[in-house]
């Protein structure tokens, strides 16, 4: 028996391989252990963000955002699009 969790289907039928999807977990191992080397302690100034500022940064060292599949697993134009929003201004 096969279905879909997005609409109302249910069928039987015989298949030679299955593949099953049980979803992902981000890959954000990279960002914690950058994170307290960062200057920005891997915060983003979220109404900046929202009124299309540069992120401010404060202290020495690299500026450190959390983007793409580091959050959670989505597609690439959604890493792309957290990307340009980040560092339009640089």
């Amino acid at each position: 028996m096969i279905g879909s969790d997005y609409m109302d289907l249910r069928k039987e039928q015989h298949f030679d391989q299955v593949v099953v999807n049980h979803g992902t977990e981000p890959l954000d191992e990279l960002y914690f252990d950058l994170k307290p080397s960062s200057a920005n302690k891997g915060a983003v100034d979220y109404e900046a963000l929202v009124a299309g500022q540069p992120q401010p940064v404060s202290g020495a060292g690299f500026a450190l955002y959390r983007l793409g599949d580091s959050i959670e697993s989505r597609n690439v134009h959604a890493a792309i699009y957290d990307a340009l929003r980040l560092v339009r201004y640089i």
